[in-house]
C-alpha cells in the first residue's frame, strides 16, 4: 500500500491547471450556447410540475413591520402534501420532513445544488448540513403517470 502525502498545491500546481484548462478549452471547448440551452431544459421541465402553495398563510404574516422566521412550513398540491421543521445544526441546518406516503423520492434544491432524500414507510425525510437561504422542494409521486410538484422558493 501506498502512502499517501497531504500536501497544499502550490504556485507550479495552479500553472499545471490552468495549462490543462486551457488545452482543453482549446481542443474541445464547450458549445457556446450550452449554457443557455441547459437552463431551458430545466425550465421546461419546472413548466410540467404541478406547483404546490403554503398551506396556512395568514394575512398578518405577509406584512410585518420587523422579520419573522418559522420553523416549520406545509406545501399542500392536489396530490400531496409536504411538511418541513428546520433547526440549525452545525454550520448548517437540520431539515425533516413528513409527505403523504412511503417511499417518495423529494429533492431540496438550495442554489444550484440538489440533495435528494426518499422517504421511508412513514413518509419521513431527513436532510443536514444544509446551507441557510432560499430554497425549494421537488416532489416526485409513486405514479408514474402523475406529474412532480415544485413549491415556491422559501428562506431558512
Amino acid at each position: 500500500m501506498s502512502e499517501r502525502r497531504e500536501e497544499h498545491m502550490d504556485a507550479m500546481d495552479d500553472m499545471i491547471l490552468t495549462q490543462v484548462a486551457s488545452l482543453f478549452d482549446t481542443i474541445d471547448p464547450p458549445r457556446p450556447d450550452l449554457a443557455e440551452d441547459m437552463l431551458f431544459a430545466m425550465s421546461l421541465a419546472a413548466l410540467d410540475a404541478e406547483l404546490a402553495t403554503l398551506e396556512n398563510v395568514s394575512a398578518l404574516a405577509l406584512r410585518t413591520h420587523s422579520a419573522t422566521s418559522t420553523d416549520t412550513v406545509t406545501f399542500t398540491s392536489s396530490a400531496l402534501q409536504l411538511m418541513v421543521s428546520v433547526a440549525p445544526e452545525g454550520d448548517g441546518l437540520r431539515i425533516d420532513g413528513w409527505i403523504t406516503g412511503g417511499g417518495l423520492e423529494v429533492e431540496l434544491i438550495s442554489g444550484t445544488t440538489s440533495h435528494r432524500a426518499t422517504s421511508d414507510v412513514h413518509g419521513r425525510l431527513v436532510w443536514t448540513a444544509i446551507p441557510q437561504g432560499p430554497m425549494r422542494f421537488l416532489l416526485h409521486p409513486g405514479d408514474e403517470d402523475s406529474r412532480p410538484v415544485l413549491t415556491p422558493v422559501i428562506e431558512f
